[in-house]
């Protein structure tokens, strides 16, 4: 059974002992209280608690001088401190370091447990070689947090919706940041207002030139301050699809315009939607939303007709079928929150292989990835969506090879040939031993080759189309039985 953990309270005023202490102990942890800063800095170096309750109205020493000789004691620079106080502190409420007396045990008992998660997810970064999970679990400021105390070096990417942005880290300092076409600050201080999306930290001394330089807690700290002021200025805002362009020819607006608002008139040069106008522009987000507000105000741009939009791609699988998918390829692979499927693709000449990667490629989600002809291999991934992701790994066609089918299909919950097919071993081995579901791909109008016939049920035939083959290959794996 792990040791109770320990908290300090450091506050002058007993009332606070009174009401924090039962509910803590009830909870299993030991409390220690302190009535002055300087007798809270003792218990602090003796006991070494694993939190500390700080009154910013603690005498004999300040908070500030607290906070600052535990981080240079290397036994003490981890322990956090939940600061307490009757004003306001924006910048520690915004880390989860701050909370407003009078005191609400429900809300000290919360933040307690928060804060603890957050310990034991640094202490499991750690000790990780790399991490991944869903940033609905822990939320990016924690995850950077926990990156910078343990000195992690590496790149995080961050996906959602077919969308990916990336922060490089190096010694626990956030370095570089890409997220569309923004970078550095401008990605990074986007990135934060994500709250949903998988991440992947993979370690690693990352190259290239450093082009951030603030320190973590300023940059937060910042971007959370943008966010909240973007917000306030959204309803005014056209929308991000909304084109806009200059209503005056550019001799007609002043040459002394501040930096940011010149960069987006430079990019009015041309009419274009308000989303990829901000996304041109190497200033923040904020800024170039105030010099877009800005230049409207004065009538030297206008909201102008918007161009069609393109059709969104339609969902490769329906709700439904990928929730039986999910289910179907959950007994297989998966990796933290991502559920991983894998499809073996076989058969087919250069032709035939060369249009069904030009039809996977075509797919919305799809990663291709290099294969030297004949070898095994991932031919690419096809993200799904909600954290489900398909592999697409060819089999080789070699006979010799073919006692590797067996332990190299496992786990497949179907299998795409593409015609023509060559003898019917594989076919065999992937209907009759394998049992998985098998999708033909071949020209309109074709038959099922006579060793498909012959098998024992799990065969269709999917049509000239690979995409189409594969989507009704994946349909059908996660409903098994009522497709074939």
């Amino acid at each position: 059974m792990p040791p109770a953990r320990k908290i300090l309270i450091a506050d002058p005023d007993p009332e606070t002992v009174r009401l924090l202490a039962p509910a803590l102990r009830q909870r299993g942890y030991q409390v220690h209280a302190a009535r002055d800063g300087s007798r809270a800095l003792q218990v602090a170096i003796l006991r070494f608690p694993d939190l500390v309750i700080f009154d910013e109205r603690s005498p004999l020493l300040d908070a500030r001088t607290f906070v600052r000789i535990l981080r240079t004691n290397p036994r003490t620079e981890r322990i956090p401190v939940l600061l307490t106080g009757e004003g306001d502190d924006p910048d520690r409420a915004r880390m989860g370091m701050w909370l407003r007396k009078p005191l609400r045990l429900d809300e000290v008992l919360l933040r307690v447990e928060q804060l603890f998660r957050r310990a034991d997810a640094s202490r499991a970064v750690g000790a990780a070689a790399d991490l991944e999970g869903n940033l609905a679990q822990i939320p990016l400021t924690d995850l950077l947090q926990i990156l910078s105390v343990n000195r992690r070096s590496g790149r995080l990417t961050v996906e959602r919706g077919g969308q990916k942005a990336e922060v490089v880290l190096r010694e626990g300092r956030v370095v570089d940041a890409g997220y569309g076409l923004a970078g550095a600050e401008k990605a990074l201080w986007r990135l934060l207002t994500q709250h949903e999306g998988q991440f992947v930290f993979s370690p690693g001394e990352p190259p290239g030139t450093d082009r951030i330089e603030r320190r973590l807690d300023d940059l937060i700290l910042e971007g959370l301050r943008q966010a909240d002021e973007l917000a306030r200025l959204r309803p005014a805002l056209p929308s991000p699809d909304q084109a806009v362009e200059l209503a005056v020819g550019p001799e007609e607006i002043p040459a002394d315009l501040h930096p940011v608002t010149a960069e987006v008139v430079a990019n009015l040069a041309a009419p274009c939607r308000v989303g990829e106008l901000i996304d041109r522009c190497a200033a923040s987000d904020l800024e170039s939303a105030r010099a877009l507000l800005a230049l409207l105000d004065h009538g030297y741009a206008r909201l102008a007709a918007a161009a069609p939009a393109a059709p969104e791609p339609a969902a490769l699988l329906a709700p439904h079928e990928l929730h039986a998918l999910r289910t179907r390829v959950a007994r297989g692979r998966a990796s933290g929150a991502r559920t991983i499927g894998k499809v073996v693709v076989t058969g087919g000449g250069p032709l035939s292989r060369q249009a069904a990667l030009a039809g996977f490629a075509a797919l919305p989600g799809f990663e291709p990835m290099a294969v030297e002809p004949g070898l095994f291999g991932t031919l690419g991934r096809l993200a799904l969506g909600e954290g489900v992701r398909v592999d697409l790994v060819e089999l080789p066609g070699d006979p010799e090879q073919r006692p590797l089918w067996r332990p190299f299909g496992a786990g497949a919950v179907g299998a795409l040939v593409l015609l023509p097919v060559e003898g019917g071993g594989l076919l065999d081995e992937l209907v009759r031993v394998l049992q998985v579901p098998v999708v033909v791909c071949g020209p309109a109008g074709a038959e099922l080759p006579a060793p498909l016939r012959d098998a024992s049920g799990g065969v269709a035939l999917g049509g000239s189309d690979a995409a189409e083959a594969l989507r009704a290959l994946l349909a059908g794996a996660g409903a098994r039985a009522a497709a074939y």
